[in-house]
């Protein structure tokens, strides 16, 4: 190997070893500012609890204080129904399923709540009128073949 080539291998290694050495110092500080926030936040939170616990030492104390029941954990419920933070409140209501007939969509591909909801009939008439169009689709692709001269049919392969 020329030395030209040996001092191009080397500067090489050298960048690559720079670069990967940098990425990581780099990972390696944002992750402790990011920790660093977080060390603030529990430092933050503390400063607080430790404020109303003071709070509560310095308020004086009546006697409907004494027969009110202490306050719930803030980190147990998210209201007065006792419901977890975590969980919602009542479930989330969907639209009901409709059938567009002007959306091309909904025509050829219906939403399953209405499919489920048809009778085994009515499916099966949606069937035989799909299948109707299908082979319409079908004589129209063939006529428009011969009257325009193209003799080759298109593969069987489909590009998704």
């Amino acid at each position: 190997m020329s030395r030209a080539s040996k001092i191009f291998l080397a500067s090489s290694f050298l960048v690559s070893g720079v670069t990967v050495w940098g990425v990581h110092y780099i990972q390696k500080r944002e992750s402790d500012t990011m920790y660093q926030g977080v060390i603030k936040d529990e430092a933050r939170i503390a400063a607080k609890a430790a404020a109303s616990a003071a709070a509560a030492v310095l308020k004086p104390i009546t006697p409907s204080a004494l027969t009110s029941t202490p306050s719930k954990d803030v980190t147990s419920t998210a209201h007065s129904s006792g419901t977890p933070l975590n969980t919602p409140s009542s479930p989330v209501q969907q639209p009901a399923p409709v059938r567009d007939e002007e959306c091309t969509t909904c025509v050829i591909s219906p939403p399953p709540q209405l499919l489920e909801s048809q009778s085994k009939e009515q499916r099966a008439k949606e069937r035989e009128l799909r299948m109707k169009e299908y082979n319409e689709q079908k004589c129209l692709d063939s006529r428009l073949r011969n009257e325009q001269g193209v003799s080759e049919q298109p593969t069987g392969t489909r590009l998704v």
